[in-house]
């Protein structure tokens, strides 16, 4: 079975889309309400660019 991978973004206001971290545009993102709970892994790109403060 697969792992999912939770990137870390911004949605937008308009049309709902996500723009992450790591650069990816996510027109249909799901929602998970407690990540930290939930078992998938951060991505290393979204985590690594939180961490560096950008």
């Amino acid at each position: 079975m697969a792992t999912q991978i939770m990137h870390i973004g911004t949605r937008s206001w308009w049309n709902g889309s996500v723009k992450t971290l790591c650069g990816l545009k996510i027109r249909e993102p799901g929602r998970v309400w407690f990540p930290s709970l939930s078992g998938n892994r951060v991505c290393p790109a979204c985590k690594a660019i939180q961490q560096g403060g950008r």
